[in-house]
C-alpha cells in the first residue's frame, strides 16, 4: 500500500471561469455585528464591504449539483464530511466582491412572527432585517484543477457545464428566506456573452509561466510595464452561454434532470387599497407607509412597491390550515396539520424532531400601477367615541395596480403530493375572490384582491391549465376536468383518519 503522502495531487490543467451575477430580489447574507442597528445584519469584509463568501457559494452548488448528479458532486467539491479517504475538492470558487459595493445602500425590512392558529402577530415576534438591493452584482470567479486527460476530464467537465447551466437558469437563490422570495439571482450578459474563460495547460512551461503571472498579477492587460514582454500568457476568451461553452470543451451539455414542480401564476389587481406597513423615519415622510423596495440600477437606488412574499406566505399557510381542519373535522386536526406542515414546514420544532423547509416557494412581486395616498387619522375611544389624544397619526397606503404572483410547490413523488395542490389551489381561490386579504387593516377593506377582467387568475404550467373565477365564487377550468384526481385525493386523505 502506497504512503499517504505519495498519494500526490494530480494537475494538468487549470480553467478559470468568471461570470457577472445579479440580484432579482433583495438578498439577507446574514453576518454579526455587535454594533449594528438592525436584528439580523450583513455579513461584511474587514473594510465594512458586503460580499458573498466562497464558502456560501461552494454550499449553494454543491447542493444544486447533488440533486441531479451525486456522482459529480463529490467528484468537483470533495468528499463528505468525515470520509478518511475522501479527495480535496477540484472546484475552488473565491469570495465574490459586490461591484461599487462602497455606495450601494442597504434595505431595513421588518418582519413579525404569525401565529398558526388565529393569524394575527405573536407576542414580542418583532425583528428587521437588513437587505441587499435588487440590482446588486456579484462578480463569480471559479477555478477548476483539471488531470489534463480527457478520459479523466470529461465528468469534472460535465459537472461543471450543469453548475454554469443552473445559473443561468437562475436557479441559485442566496442568503435567508429563499422560500419567500428572498435572494433571486438572474446572470449577467455581457457585450460577448456570460462566461469569460481562461485555459491554462500546466503540462508546458509556457502554462505554468502564464499561470505565475496570473497568480502574481492578475489578467495580462493588469501586469506591470516592466514585465517582460514576451512572457507566456493566456487571454479570457468569451463565450455566449454555457452551450458554447461546452462545444469549445468537446463536451456534450448535459441534460436538465430535475423533475417538474407545481407551478402556478397568479395575475391579479388590488381590489381597493393595501398596507404592508413600513415605518417612517424622517419628518417629511408619514408614520406608516406601504413597503417599497430598493433597486440599484447604473449608480442610483429607487423606490419600487412590492407585495412581499413573506406577507403572502403567512396568509396561505393560515388559510390552507383552516380548510383543512373545515374537511377534516375535529377528530382531524393532526391530519390535517400534519399535511400543512409537510407544504409548509413545522411551526415549532419539538425536541428531537425532524425540521425540513418550506416546500411552498413564493417570489416577491411588483406593483405594477397605480399610487400611493396619504391619510390622516386618529384613534377613537371604544367607550367614549371620542378621539383619543396623541394619537393623530398619517399613512401612505397602495391604491390600485397589477401584480403577477408566482408560487412553486415542490411535491416529488410524496403521498401528499396530490392532496397538498389541491388544497393550496383553494386557498389561492380565496385569495383571488377577496375572502383572504393580506397586510394590515383588513378590518376596514384593505388587503383584497380580484381577478383582472375576463382573464384568468391563475395559469398552472404543467399540466397547462387556465382557472377563472365566476359569480358566486366558483371557478371554472380549462380543461374541466383538471384537478378532479386531486381534489378526490384531498378528501379521501383528510378523510382516511391515518392520511394514506
Amino acid at each position: 500500500m502506497a504512503a499517504h503522502f505519495l498519494k500526490y495531487r494530480e494537475i494538468g490543467r487549470r480553467l478559470v471561469w468568471t461570470g457577472l451575477l445579479e440580484l432579482a430580489s433583495p438578498c439577507h447574507l446574514g453576518g454579526a455585528d455587535a454594533d449594528a442597528t438592525s436584528d439580523q445584519p450583513l455579513l461584511r469584509d474587514g473594510e465594512g464591504r458586503p460580499y458573498l463568501p466562497g464558502a456560501t457559494l461552494t454550499g449553494l452548488l454543491r447542493a444544486l449539483l447533488t440533486r441531479v448528479d451525486k456522482d459529480a458532486a463529490q467528484v468537483l467539491f470533495g468528499a463528505n464530511w468525515g470520509d478518511p479517504e475522501g479527495k480535496q475538492a477540484r472546484l475552488l470558487l473565491a469570495d465574490a466582491s459586490i461591484e461599487q459595493a462602497e455606495s450601494i445602500p442597504t434595505e431595513l425590512r421588518d418582519g413579525v412572527a404569525i401565529e398558526a392558529c388565529s393569524g394575527v402577530a405573536e407576542k414580542n415576534k418583532k425583528y428587521d432585517m437588513e437587505l441587499l438591493p435588487v440590482g446588486v452584482r456579484f462578480r463569480l470567479r471559479g477555478q477548476l484543477e483539471l488531470f489534463g486527460k480527457p478520459e479523466q476530464d470529461e465528468s469534472l467537465l460535465r459537472g461543471l457545464l450543469r453548475i454554469l447551466s443552473a445559473l443561468e437558469n437562475g436557479r441559485l437563490v442566496l442568503g435567508a428566506r429563499t422560500r419567500r422570495g428572498f435572494g433571486e439571482t438572474r446572470l449577467m450578459a455581457g457585450p460577448e456573452g456570460y462566461w469569460q474563460v481562461e485555459d491554462y495547460p500546466l503540462d508546458t512551461p509556457a502554462g505554468w509561466y502564464a499561470w505565475l503571472g496570473r497568480q502574481l498579477h492578475g489578467l495580462p492587460e493588469d501586469w506591470p510595464k516592466d514585465w517582460p514582454k514576451d512572457w507566456p500568457k493566456v487571454a479570457p476568451v468569451a463565450y455566449r452561454d454555457t452551450a458554447a461553452l461546452a462545444k469549445y470543451l468537446k463536451v456534450a451539455l448535459p441534460q436538465s434532470t430535475e423533475t417538474g414542480d407545481f407551478s402556478v401564476t397568479l395575475n391579479l389587481k388590488l381590489a381597493g387599497s393595501l398596507l404592508i406597513g413600513s415605518e417612517g423615519h424622517d419628518p417629511d415622510q408619514p408614520d406608516r407607509s406601504h413597503l417599497q423596495r430598493l433597486r440599484w440600477r447604473d449608480g442610483a437606488s429607487t423606490l419600487e412597491s412590492v407585495l412581499p412574499a413573506t406577507s403572502l406566505g403567512g396568509v396561505l399557510r393560515h388559510r390552507c390550515r383552516r380548510i383543512a381542519l373545515t374537511l377534516a373535522g375535529q377528530s382531524g386536526k393532526q391530519l390535517a396539520d400534519r399535511l400543512v406542515d409537510a407544504m409548509f414546514g413545522p411551526a415549532e420544532i419539538r425536541t428531537n424532531q425532524k425540521a425540513w423547509t418550506s416546500r411552498v416557494t413564493i417570489r416577491e412581486a411588483c406593483i405594477e400601477g397605480g399610487k400611493p395616498l396619504r391619510h390622516t387619522r386618529v384613534r377613537i375611544d371604544p367607550w367614549t367615541g371620542g378621539a383619543v389624544e396623541s394619537l393623530l397619526f398619517t399613512e401612505d397606503a397602495q391604491y390600485g395596480g397589477e401584480v403577477k404572483l408566482e408560487l412553486r410547490l415542490q411535491t416529488s413523488n410524496e403521498d401528499w403530493a396530490g392532496p397538498a395542490r389541491a388544497l393550496l389551489l383553494l386557498a389561492l381561490r380565496d385569495l383571488a375572490a377577496g375572502e383572504l386579504t393580506v397586510g394590515a387593516e383588513s378590518g376596514v377593506g384593505r388587503g383584497r384582491l380580484q381577478p383582472l377582467p375576463s382573464k384568468p387568475f391563475a395559469v398552472v404550467a404543467e399540466p397547462p391549465v387556465k382557472l377563472y373565477l365566476q359569480d358566486g365564487g366558483t371557478v371554472r377550468c380549462e380543461p374541466a376536468t383538471a384537478f378532479q384526481a386531486e381534489f378526490d385525493a384531498l378528501r379521501r386523505y383528510l378523510g382516511s383518519g391515518d392520511g394514506q
